[in-house]
Order: structure tokens, then sequence, then C-alpha cells
């Protein structure tokens, strides 16, 4: 096996289990940061995205995330906008990255599944979690209002809408709920790691 994606919800603890997995010494790939960096450092990108949406821009030319997010997850079809420029170059990423080493390398993101990025991976992780929870990891370390959360979370697949889209692809998965304190996580993590490996 030579990739494994890690997904759920926003909040869910999928950046926990990365870095679980990142501590046992294997290749982890946050596709937020590799969606950030393009955005940053690939002038057609960044130049696409600013014409499109003159508001984000900084005093420094840059695009400001935090007023990108807010405009799209505020209306649907602009977020859809920002997704057919962004996403063909994270899947071209992925592809790059998995064939170019022979080593297990794993990617986590909340849109593996809406971006059909699942049918690059040998396997998935769903990172599960109550959503009570998940708000409140969110409030806790983002800042992000209730609002906000609900936003982000209403342009997400549930769960069930995860399992049956990868069912109907025979992609294989597993879940990882995520309910109980960072131990347990990790506990779990460890646990289905070497499942994998067995695989």
């Amino acid at each position: 096996m030579k990739s494994l994606g890690i997904t759920g919800n926003i909040g869910s603890g999928k950046s926990s289990v990365l870095n679980i997995v990142k501590n046992m010494g294997n290749t982890t790939y946050d596709l937020d940061d590799v969606a950030k960096n393009f955005y940053k450092n690939d002038p057609n990108i960044k130049n696409d995205i600013l014409e499109i949406f003159p508001k984000v821009k900084s005093n420094k030319n840059e695009i400001d995330i935090k007023k990108l997010g807010k405009i799209v997850f505020n209306d649907s079809k602009k977020l859809r906008t920002l997704q057919e420029i962004i996403w063909p170059q994270v899947e071209k990423y992925i592809i790059n990255k998995i064939k170019n080493t022979s080593n297990l390398l794993i990617f986590e993101g909340a849109l593996i599944i809406e971006a059909e990025w699942y049918k690059l991976f040998d396997f998935i992780w769903i990172i599960d979690s109550k959503v009570e929870l998940s708000q409140n990891r969110v409030t806790n370390s983002r800042n992000l209002s209730k609002k906000d959360f609900e936003m982000i979370l209403s342009h997400q697949n549930n769960i069930n809408e995860m399992v049956k889209i990868l069912s109907m692809n025979n992609v294989p998965y597993s879940i990882i709920t995520n309910n109980s304190d960072f131990k347990t996580l990790q506990k779990e993590t460890e646990k289905k790691f070497k499942n994998l490996s067995n695989k």
C-alpha cells in the first residue's frame, strides 16, 4: 500500500490523527496547507483568485485567506468557482507525490470525498466525532464562532454520505471515532495503523 487519505468534518480531529501517524515516522501532507501554498506561491492561481475575488487582496498584494473563506462559505457559487481553480492543482500535487515514491504517504483533508481525491488513495480513514465536541474543539483552537462553524460544516458531507460514496466506489475505508481524550485517539489510531500495515 502506497497511500492513505484521512478525512472527516471540521473539528473531528483529522489533524491530531495526522500528527500521530507523523510522529510514528510516516511522511504526511496537510492538503489545506498544500492549497494555501498554491495561493501564496503560484502566480497564476494567485492572479486568478485576486481577479475573481478582488476584495481578498491584502495590503501586501497577497490573498487574505480569512477574507476569502468568509466570502466563499457564504456563497455556494463562489465556493465552487474557487474549488474549480484550486482542486485540479491539489490533485496534480497528490498524484505527483505518490508517483515519485515507493514509501507510504499519508494525506489529510476535509474535502477528500467532495473533491473525489479518494480515488487516488489505496485506503481512507474517516475521523468521526460528535458535532458538539467538534464545535468545541474549533472554538477553542481556531477562535471560530458557532455560526462560522455551522457554515463550514454545511458545505461538507456527513459521515453517512462519506461512507455511501466510498462503498459505491469500492474504496476500502475505516472509521476512527474521536469522542474521548487524546490518549484514546492515539491508541485507536496506532491500532488502526497496525492493521493497515498488515494489509
